[in-house]
């Protein structure tokens, strides 16, 4: 994707939110439904083409006001919220790609790997990609995020949802030395309570300990998908 196209994509995003705000707040006109299912299918079909996955599940207006209903959201300030997270990571993104900054060349090679049933896995590793580089950034919840697209991508693939990484990976037929390898990544971050179960005490992990294990979970993905998609 070039920052033109990201800069389009953008806006559209925006566009939605803003109508997904308006509808659940006190802006709703008759006109606003047809106007975000058209964008809705527009923003779908470039993210799938941009191997992005699309984080917002509501395919109409009408079954997102269904859900903030459901979810209790009794408040405009609450359903505002829910709207701009939902678009946040993705969002990052593009504006990176408008600035030109570069992407990890591993990624690339995962994010072709990941489609179909795996797509929703792109989601999980971008939001470790964009933990590092926030203008606060997370390095601990990075790496949580990027042993956990290893782990889903195994789940998924042996059909494993309530499955663990140290568990299933017994299961995958990898090269024994490359299965060691991941199950010690999976169990460097178990065994950091501040990664992997919130603790409250200085990690000193870094930027560099983040982007290792980013580039590593990507590296991860494309080896357990060319074999296991055999």
């Amino acid at each position: 994707m070039d920052s033109n196209k990201a800069l389009e994509l953008g806006a559209k995003i925006q566009e939605i939110q803003t109508l997904m705000i308006a509808y659940v707040t006190d802006g709703r006109t008759p006109e606003q439904p047809r106007h975000y299912k058209q964008l809705y299918d527009e923003v779908y079909i470039d993210l799938e083409e941009s191997r992005y996955a699309n984080p917002n599940p509501h395919k109409s207006l009408e079954v997102f006001w269904a859900f903030c209903k459901l979810q209790e959201m009794n408040t405009y300030a609450s359903r505002r919220a829910y709207v701009q997270e939902i678009y946040s990571d993705i969002l990052l993104e593009l504006k990176r790609i408008q600035r030109h900054v570069a992407s990890s060349k591993n990624w690339k090679k995962a994010n072709d790997a990941l489609g179909d049933n795996l797509s929703p896995i792109r989601a999980q590793w971008l939001k470790a990609k964009n933990f590092i580089y926030a203008s606060s950034p997370d390095f601990e919840n990075s790496i949580k995020e990027s042993i956990n697209s290893i782990e889903s991508c195994l789940m998924v693939l042996l059909e494993a949802p309530n499955g663990t990484l140290g568990k299933i990976i017994k299961n995958a037929g990898l090269d024994a030395d490359i299965e060691r390898l991941i199950s010690k990544a999976y169990g460097f971050a178990s065994n950091k309570d501040f990664v992997r179960h919130g603790g409250t005490g200085s990690s000193g992990i870094g930027k560099e300990e983040a982007e290792f294990f980013l580039e590593f979970s990507a590296t991860a993905i494309v080896y357990i998908t060319s074999k296991l998609k055999k």
